[in-house]
């Protein structure tokens, strides 16, 4: 049950910094310089909690549903035991350094806006983002070093030779790791996109309806919503009087 619970939190986090990325991803990649990099480093956040949640998806369903059968007619699962656990290990290496990384930036920059403007709900932001950024550098103290031993252990060989730690499996583990990362990034990029894109359409109506004449359009109907799309009039249509003749 905290599995499932911890699985929605950083699913929905990693939604909301997918949108929240979105909303200002046109107008940081123009700007450049400190917002744009903000931006990657929320992107980067995202992508790794997505990846984090597709990773449990795929090791659960690997562990537990049978579809594969041995030499000796004995049904197995996707992932034996040993697979499932470098599985997980080699995932969580490939996540924890880019979310410490993108987590420190956006951790300082936090504490730089609390400075700045001295509000508690940015005080807020900032505790959150620092408590966050303990709890991940002290997770990776503790996990690191033995996820990074048995991943050694799985890919370079180690005492024993089983069945499990042949080159199939490891391309198996290697492959689902993969897969997991891939989907992580697809989903970052396709929410981005798709909140940019309506982001920016929204903001065009606005604009085209509070400043008519320099989009040559006409005002809307008096006591129209701002976002309502502004009318044209119909361009005038010219009398055919046939070719002109010159004197």
């Amino acid at each position: 049950m905290m599995i499932l619970l911890l699985w929605v939190l950083n699913f929905g986090i990693s939604i909301f910094n997918a949108w929240a990325c979105g909303k200002t991803w046109t107008e940081s990649k123009h700007a450049g310089g400190l917002p744009r990099f903000m931006n990657w480093c929320g992107a980067v956040m995202s992508a790794s909690g997505f990846t984090w949640c597709y990773l449990i998806i795929i090791g659960f369903f690997g562990s537990v549903i049978p579809i594969i059968k041995n030499d000796e007619g004995v049904r197995e699962t996707l992932l034996t035991p040993e697979q499932l656990h470098v599985f997980m290990d080699l995932g969580y290496l490939v996540v924890i350094f880019p979310i410490l990384g993108s987590g420190l930036a956006i951790t300082v920059h936090a504490w730089g806006v609390f400075w700045r403007r001295r509000r508690l709900a940015d005080g807020a932001v900032a505790a959150y983002d620092t408590f966050a950024m303990i709890y991940n550098i002290s997770s990776a103290l503790r996990h690191v070093p033995r996820a990074g031993a048995s991943v050694f252990d799985f890919f370079l060989g180690g005492s024993d030779s089983s069945s499990s730690s042949d080159s199939k499996g490891k391309g198996l583990v290697l492959l689902l790791v993969i897969l997991a990362v891939a989907g992580g990034i697809l989903t970052t990029r396709w929410i981005i996109l798709s909140v940019a894109k309506s982001t920016a359409a929204n903001r065009g109506l606005f604009y085209r309806n509070r400043y008519p004449d320099i989009f040559d359009v006409k005002p809307k109907r008096k006591g129209a919503s701002p976002w309502e799309a502004p009318r044209r009039e119909p361009a005038p249509k010219r009398r055919n009087d046939g070719p002109e003749r010159y004197v």
